[in-house]
């Protein structure tokens, strides 16, 4: 069985990276520095490669089904939709508030004796408080799914992101260089019965290329770029050969949708462990510098923007605990400048700008208002001051 994506609009590329490119400075510089608050923090650890698998793996291990009920934020990525639906659970939309923290008082009225799990989202990597719901889903029997996609690092009151929800998912390739990743875990549910299988040779193969690839474009490599770039062109002679090759011999797509951007459900790519160049990555790469640059990136955009007419920032302030995914910037007018800074090549998202046809204006009018005017813009650790810089400018140039 496979979801099909929905359509996406195309813009062009990106002028400068939307996300984490690979550098030599990615790596360790001291290998005793103190590990820092992570979703890898908890005891059970799978990888995969994405997050909308480990949603679908952490509903199939907790046996839900048919006529089963989960509870999703209406605030939402269409990929935390298709693993309920894979499963055959229905999904039921709750109300997110206007600074996304959750309504809870809409969880216990869409509560029924049906209700199996309750995914609760980390926005932007701002952390929900999930002290009241983790008590209402101990007296109800309902599993907590902590959805860590946007929140790789980071805590709450000293507590680690992950380390609340029975299951836990998050998205490595958001805060890594990596073409694929997705992590499944949990505190207290044992998942080393989860059967998976090692991705095809061919994904390997890929993901490596790739990783290369948007290295070369962002002009990553220095003065390797040269002898890369030559390894690109025997790559793209093979790979057409390859291709051609591997579709006769089997049926299973080359790359699942999410490793380039789709919101689709693959079968086929569930129970496949992340590529061997993506764990290297996530094992060995600075996570302190990585935890820096993100706080330095997203305060300097706050700095700049916090002020700017006709927009304000979605949170005034962030904790000191908070480890940002992206700059989320509430735009009065979203689409007068939003196909503008599309075609000036700044990298920018709104997530959920594509939500279930379920969540209209008549029963989800926040959710609804925060998927067309929420921007989010790029402050992970690969962006250069140079980058800021430009992107902060033309946001100025074109919101006020």
């Amino acid at each position: 069985m496979n979801i099909a994506d929905e359509t996406v609009p195309e813009y062009p590329k990106p002028a400068i990276p939307l996300s984490p490119v690979f550098t030599f400075n990615l790596f360790k510089k001291n290998k005793n520095k103190t590990k820092k608050n992570s979703i890898l923090s908890c005891k059970h650890i799978l990888q995969l490669t994405n997050g909308r698998s480990a949603i679908a793996i952490a509903l199939e291990h907790a046996r839900i089904k048919k006529g089963d009920e989960v509870l999703i934020p209406a605030y939402h990525s269409l990929s935390m939709v298709h693993p309920v639906e894979w499963v055959q659970a229905t999904p039921v939309f709750f109300n997110i508030l206007s600074d996304t923290n959750i309504d809870f008082s809409d969880i216990i009225t869409k509560t029924t004796p049906n209700t199996k799990a309750i995914i609760i989202t980390h926005y932007f990597g701002v952390m929900q408080n999930l002290t009241e719901i983790k008590q209402y889903c101990i007296s109800k029997n309902i599993l907590l799914i902590e959805d860590c996609a946007h929140a790789f690092f980071g805590s709450k009151e000293g507590i680690s992101v992950g380390e609340q929800g029975d299951y836990s998912i998050a998205s490595s390739m958001k805060f890594f260089p990596c073409y694929d990743g997705g992590i499944l875990a949990s505190s207290c549910k044992d998942l080393s019965n989860i059967p998976l299988k090692n991705s095809p040779y061919l994904f390997e193969v890929k993901s490596f290329f790739n990783i290369i690839e948007k290295s070369i474009y962002y002009n990553r490599l220095n003065k390797l770029n040269k002898i890369s770039e030559k390894m690109i062109i025997v790559k793209e002679s093979l790979w057409e050969i390859i291709k051609s090759f591997s579709h006769r011999k089997s049926s299973i797509t080359i790359t699942p949708a999410a490793s380039d951007g789709g919101y689709g459900l693959e079968e086929d790519w569930i129970h496949k462990k992340s590529t061997k160049v993506s764990g290297f990555i996530i094992k060995y790469s600075d996570h302190n510098e990585i935890i820096k640059k993100r706080k330095e990136n997203y305060g300097a955009l706050h700095q700049e923007l916090k002020n700017l007419k006709n927009s304000h920032p979605l949170y005034k302030t962030i904790s000191a605990e908070t480890v940002p995914f992206l700059y989320p910037l509430y735009v009065d007018y979203p689409e007068e400048s939003f196909s503008v800074l599309k075609s000036k090549g700044i990298p920018i998202w709104r997530f959920g700008e594509m939500l279930s046809t379920e969540i209209t204006n008549d029963n989800f009018p926040m959710s609804v208002e925060l998927s067309k005017h929420i921007f989010q813009f790029p402050c992970h650790q690969d962006l250069t001051e140079d980058e800021i810089n430009w992107m902060i400018s033309e946001i100025k140039n074109t919101i006020c």
